[in-house]
């Protein structure tokens, strides 16, 4: 990113959602009130068992029903009382002939609904009734047998799709366990050993792997913890991980790395990815989304994006439908159960993290020397980025891929005289015609600052220290050569052309991209946006991305909200100028949108190294980019706005530098503090990374260009006063420029 300060300038409704569930579509709401829950298909797919609360209509707690999907459904009379209506019960599932269903209830030991488990010390908790055992029952409710009779809890029966094998929870070893069981209830195995909640399992569609939700607490305070609450039967439900093994135990793999709460899993038909829930996205609050993961791993991927809780969902057992719970489209505090069909899309626009780890891994080694623009490291850059296109059967832009240009730059900044040094730079372009009427452009930037030979570091005295730019920005330049893969090899020929453009240059001035804005329009159609990504790979703890560029088209304000990942905090900057490339294409009225993590205290340092790359935030960047992208294909034209920003202020000439490295959000309370440069006036005086400064003498801060506004009244030599917040405190100490 060039070394210049620039500011960048909700609600999900059903409609902005659907557009992104793009593997569900014909979405069906089968239950109507109450809290509907844990519905599972018939061996056949016709019918569905599910749990009910619905006090409206006389049920307390949680009974079970049946559901006949071939008939019209229209509210809870068409639903099938299953279980004995007395106690509480759970977990219900078919058994092989369709004709009868499983499921765990505590009415044998009492008629009442048990108490459900109040929050303790602030914690959400599960109730593991010591009282619930497993039952057969037709669909008529007739009991034909009680499958288990041992004390303590046993529920959350599944049957296997051969119809062999029943596997449940069970805690008749001291802990939370799962067992198997013949179909009759014979021969009942232990399958998991580990300390730890084990439970809601489901078997692979070859019945020869279970899929289960694991707590595993590995702390001895997290250990103490949970024993604690189980000897009270309660387990807390916020930290699982979604684990495989053989149905005899063997081949115990932890699947997910996530955090916080993954559960309810379910095999894909492939039996190669798993469907889960999830709230490890979320920064704060009750949020659960539906997630797709390869059983290796890899490849997370969201579902769902609607409404705060989507959960338990199940694949009919031809693949063709999915149901699932959910609170969209209904009152406030109301779970239903919905169905839609499912549509496998192409993988090969899924993205993929091992891709972009590789081209940062590679982009930022000590081998390419920082590329600086016209170094053997630029050069050897070009060579690898041409490669990768090459790879991909892209054509060249304008008959080659790379493009040379030529610059003159002073590296004395205190050379006013002479013109500066002659230096040739490369960009890296490549075109995918779609025969379509419109292009967008998705660039980046691929130089950086070599050995500090253009003094452009914020370390002191770093010259002759490689600065590898890994976030600045082979973070970005990942990004387009993941999205030039999804789109040269997806099966989709969109309704757009595209430019995949890597610029050199950016941070001498802006240099390369300057060079194909002047020219873009002649050699290509109708270019209708350019978006740019500089600097995505640090995404913050609370998932802050600013995307800049939003003013520029009336379309993207909306483009950019109902695209968002979950979990992610996004603030729209209007302004078309910005310290990076899209600037060039802005200045030619092109729609521009600038994508961007933030700075680090690694920012325009030798320390910004590819194991500092945070390539979970990324993925889902890249991800986020191509939902947008594909909405702005389908727009016949997008309509170019001159921004307020650009028009109406004016950057100050300032004289002196504070030295620190600001967040370009705007909070509107100050001037936030992303880092502070060593040796600088702000280090010295003792401000921090983190600290909010809100006036300079008796110059008010609210934003970027209040912070400049203040620097421009400065001479060299003064002393003022900064003020500023830390932790809620106001403070102040003086500062000499």
């Amino acid at each position: 990113m060039i070394k210049k300060i620039a500011l960048f300038s909700l609600t999900l409704t059903a409609l902005l959602s659907a557009a992104q569930e793009r593997n569900l579509k014909n979405i069906k709401k089968l239950t109507f009130g109450g809290d509907n829950a844990e519905a599972y298909f018939s061996p056949d797919g016709k019918n569905l068992t599910l749990q009910v609360t619905n006090k409206q209509f006389g049920v307390a707690c949680d009974q079970i029903y049946s559901l006949d999907l071939t008939k019209s459904i229209s509210g809870f009379q068409d639903l099938q009382l299953v279980s004995t209506g007395k106690g509480r019960t759970t977990c219900s599932y078919f058994m092989p002939d369709g004709k009868h269903i499983i499921y765990a209830s505590t009415h044998g030991a009492d008629h009442a609904c048990p108490a459900p488990p109040k929050p303790k010390d602030g914690k959400y908790l599960w109730a593991i009734y010591p009282e619930f055992d497993i039952y057969m029952a037709d669909k008529t409710g007739t009991i034909v047998k009680q499958l288990t009779n041992t004390p303590g809890y046993d529920a959350e029966a599944v049957v296997s799709p051969d119809g062999k094998k029943i596997a449940f929870t069970s805690i008749r070893s001291g802990d939370l366990e799962i067992y198997t069981m013949d179909i009759d209830g014979s021969n009942v195995k232990q399958v998991t050993f580990g300390l730890g909640y084990d439970g809601g399992c489901f078997f692979s569609h070859d019945s020869k792997k279970l899929v289960f939700r694991s707590s595993r607490p590995k702390t001895p305070e997290a250990i103490k913890d949970y024993k604690d609450l189980l000897a009270e039967n309660l387990v807390a439900p916020t930290e699982m991980e979604i684990y495989t093994c053989n149905i005899d135990g063997s081949d115990l793999k932890q699947i997910t790395h996530l955090g916080k709460a993954n559960w309810a899993p379910f095999f894909h038909p492939s039996d190669k990815k798993i469907i889960f829930s999830s709230n490890h996205h979320a920064v704060k609050g009750y949020d659960f989304q539906l997630y797709m993961i390869n059983i290796d791993g890899t490849g997370l991927k969201q579902i769902t994006w609607e409404s705060e809780f989507n959960a338990f969902p199940m694949f009919s057992l031809d693949g063709k439908k999915l149901v699932f719970s959910s609170n969209r489209q209904g009152a406030p505090r109301e779970t239903n159960v919905f169905i839609a069909d499912w549509v496998d899309t192409d993988e090969a626009e899924d993205v993929q993290t091992t891709n972009m780890k590789k081209h940062i891994s590679y982009l930022a080694s000590d081998k390419l020397e920082g590329r600086l623009t016209g170094s053997k490291g630029e050069k050897l850059a070009a060579d690898y980025l041409e490669k990768e296109f090459k790879k991909l059967g892209l054509k060249p832009y304008d008959n080659t891929f790379v493009q040379p240009f030529t610059y003159m730059y002073r590296t004395n900044p205190h050379d006013t005289i002479s013109k500066g040094d002659a230096i040739t730079g490369h960009n890296v372009v490549a075109y995918l015609d779609n025969g379509a009427k419109n292009t967008i452009v998705l660039g980046a930037h691929y130089d950086h600052l070599g050995f500090n030979e253009h003094n452009n570091s914020t370390k002191a005295n770093s010259k002759g220290e490689i600065h590898n730019g890994a976030d600045d920005n082979a973070s970005g330049v990942a990004g387009v050569l993941e999205l030039a893969r999804m789109y040269s090899q997806n099966s989709t020929k969109e309704n757009v052309n595209f430019v995949f453009a890597l610029f050199s240059g950016e941070e001498d001035g802006l240099m390369g991209s300057k060079h194909l804005a002047a020219t873009l329009k002649d050699k290509v159609p109708h270019v209708s946006a350019m978006i740019n990504m500089d600097m995505i790979g640090r995404l913050d703890e609370k998932k802050s991305l600013v995307v800049g560029g939003t003013g520029t088209s009336p379309l993207f304000p909306d483009v950019i909200e109902k695209n968002k990942p979950a979990g992610f905090s996004i603030t729209q900057e209007t302004g078309g100028v910005g310290p990076s490339d899209h600037t060039s294409f802005y200045l030619k009225d092109i729609p521009v949108l600038f994508f961007f993590t933030g700075t680090h205290n690694d920012y325009h340092k030798p320390s910004d190294d590819e194991e500092k790359i945070n390539y979970y935030g990324i993925t889902n960047i890249i991800g986020y980019v191509a939902r947008v992208v594909n909405e702005l294909a389908t727009q016949e034209t997008i309509a170019f706005t001159k921004t307020k920003i650009n028009a109406e202020k004016k950057v100050p000439k300032y004289k002196v530098t504070l030295g620190i490295m600001p967040d370009y959000a705007e909070h509107g309370d100050g001037l936030h503090v992303d880092g502070v440069t060593e040796n600088r006036p702000a280090q010295v005086a003792g401000i921090k990374e983190g600290d909010i400064i809100t006036k300079i003498g008796d110059c008010t801060i609210k934003e970027v260009y209040g912070y400049m506004d203040c620097l421009a009244k400065i001479n060299t030599g003064e002393t003022k006063i900064v003020t500023f917040i830390r932790e809620g405190k106001t403070m102040t100490v003086n500062v000499t420029f």
